[in-house]
């Protein structure tokens, strides 16, 4: 199909069918009214059948290779991402195609695929060279690369100014690379330019609050310090006497945030684990550590390991409970995912390392008793032979009366 039939595709039959099929499957995945929501694998398939019908409905190819991306199998993810990418450049332009990218690089950057966004940004700036965005996307995109070239942010990020000088959050941006070099002037002065341009920027607020912190250090240092810093007790203390809640609660997520961020970005840099793997590790935290929240019924530090070591049983006693798809898979990220995670903070000195090794040892002590009883709860589930009675004391004996308490 040559370049002129591709501009016209869109108003073919095959595509609005297409079309139409593909916003289907998601609106309906999100209210699914009479059956369970459909799993990833199944969503791949309804894409394969999509492009069964219309080879050219890029929406479907990038979807199949954020699905292959997201497992692991990267010369597949890469096929459907090129072959969908080359397709978008061609069919889209103005506004659609930004907004697509924008979705795009989004996809991208939460597998941590920064490879990728970098080498889609760099063609997409060959074909538009005063898309300012593009070239703020790709500095950024370039810092957070593995092993990333600051010198080379630099250069994007600059040219995207220099396109345009009046862009706030390219100068936020700008001085973020700045922090992250370690160079608190240039970030200082970059900064000041943002908050006269755009005062109530909270990115740029929020870079500040980094510079601030940093210039407090003996050693300065970069934005990574930033995200390793030590929890502040003292601080949060306080706060609660004075119940500013909103103020805990705001830095309770920050504190929080450093910490995903940091974790996945060093692991990136070290290499020991491939990209979807931190992914699927992070995505796991997040969730477990937001089932935490909740059963706590309070805010959670996820530096918190005391916590997690002393509850860890009946926490996933209560996981199991009420998580109906809980499988061997879950459970197994749940415990790569928090030992890579406090592995990390301990080499960090967040944590003290005996403490480290001692969670691990009992955690691995009780690692074959609740996967045994994840399979026996699962297998009566959804057994209906068995009554509500003969369930609950099933429960009983599994859980140790754990799932009748909403809270630890």
């Amino acid at each position: 199909m040559d370049k002129k039939d591709l501009k016209n595709i869109t108003k073919s039959s095959a595509w609005k069918d297409a079309e139409f099929t593909y916003e289907e499957i998601f609106i309906e995945n999100q209210m699914p009214l009479f059956r369970e929501p459909l799993t990833v694998e199944q969503i791949d398939a309804n894409m394969a059948g999509i492009l069964e019908n219309c080879p050219q409905f890029f929406p479907a190819l990038l979807q199949r290779g954020q699905y292959h991306v997201g497992i692991g199998e990267n010369s597949q993810a890469i096929e459907f991402y090129n072959r969908g990418f080359e397709l978008m450049i061609e069919i889209i332009e103005g506004e659609e195609l930004v907004d697509t990218v924008d979705r795009l690089i989004n996809d991208l950057e939460r597998h941590l695929r920064y490879d990728l966004c970098c080498r889609y940004l760099k063609r997409l700036i060959e074909l538009y060279q005063k898309k300012a965005l593009f070239y703020d996307y790709l500095a950024g995109c370039i810092l957070q690369s593995k092993n990333s070239s600051i010198q080379e942010a630099i250069i994007f990020q600059m040219k995207a100014i220099e396109l345009e000088p009046e862009n706030a959050t390219f100068l936020s941006n700008l001085g973020w690379i700045h922090l992250t070099a370690g160079s608190l002037k240039d970030a200082e002065s970059t900064l000041k330019k943002a908050l006269e341009i755009k005062p109530d920027d909270q990115f740029t607020k929020g870079n500040i609050e980094v510079l601030q912190y940093l210039k407090k250090r003996k050693k300065c240092g970069t934005f990574i310090d930033y995200l390793i810093r030590p929890v502040n007790y003292k601080e949060l203390q306080q706060m609660e006497d004075k119940e500013e809640y909103d103020e805990l609660e705001s830095l309770y997520a920050d504190y929080n945030g450093s910490r995903m961020v940091v974790f996945k970005k060093i692991l990136l840099d070290e290499g020991d684990y491939l990209p979807h793997q931190i992914s699927n590790f992070a995505i796991t935290l997040e969730l477990f550590f937001s089932f935490v929240k909740d059963i706590l019924h309070d805010d959670f530090l996820f530096d918190d390991l005391v916590t997690i070591h002393i509850h860890f049983k009946p926490i996933m006693h209560k996981f199991i409970f009420k998580h109906k798809d809980v499988d061997d898979e879950i459970f197994e990220d749940i415990y790569m995912s928090l030992i890579a995670f406090y592995d990390f903070l301990s080499r960090y000195k967040l944590l003290d390392r005996s403490d480290c090794k001692e969670f691990v040892r009992d955690f691995e002590d009780m690692k074959s008793e609740l996967r045994e009883k994840m399979h026996r709860y699962n297998n009566i589930r959804h057994d209906y032979t068995i009554s509500e009675e003969e369930k609950e004391e099933i429960r009983e004996e599994l859980f140790e009366g754990d799932h009748t308490w909403p809270f630890l």
